[in-house]
Order: structure tokens, then sequence, then C-alpha cells
């Protein structure tokens, strides 16, 4: 009698470990998920801002001829470049 209590205790004791195991496992599947989830959004949110700088780099080698607007070109270029990197460390990338 007393082997099938303390059996039964053990099993119990086992039980509820596995759950809380589980309950844990899920936890920290569902915030890799959320960080998944906004790591993804902030790449999305970055496409257009990554075209801009490139667009920025071909009219920068297209006016390469023309000090003045070459000049003016790597200065926008620059710019953006400061700001997208300040947006990319903040993680805001505002939809524009």
């Amino acid at each position: 009698m007393r082997k099938a209590k303390k059996a039964a205790k053990t099993r119990a004791k086992n039980a509820r470990f596995r759950a809380n195991m589980a309950k844990t496992i899920e936890a920290r599947q569902q915030a890799e998920q959320a960080t998944i989830e906004k790591r993804a959004k902030a790449y999305f949110d970055m496409e257009g801002h990554v075209c801009d700088l490139a667009n920025a780099a071909k009219l920068a080698m297209v006016v390469l001829d023309n000090k003045d607007l070459f000049l003016y070109a790597v200065d926008q270029l620059d710019t953006m470049a400061q700001r997208f990197r300040a947006n990319y460390y903040a993680e805001e990338f505002p939809s524009e």
C-alpha cells in the first residue's frame, strides 16, 4: 500500500514537472516567434529605405562628371545613410 501511494505521488510530481516544462517551452517558443515577427516587420519596413539609398548611389554615379551635382548627390546620399542608420538602431522604420 505504501509503495502504491509513493508511486502515485511520484507520478503526480513528474506530471506537474512535465506540465511546467511544457509551459516554459511554449512561453519560450512564443517569445521567439514574437521576436521573429518583429524582425520580419522591421526588415519589411526597411526595404523602401534601402532602395532609396541604392537609387541615390546610382544618381551620384550618373552625375559624376558634373562636380556640383555630384557633391550634392553625395551629400544627399550621406544624409539618407545617416538617417537610415539612426532608424536602423532605433528599430523605427515609419511607412512612407
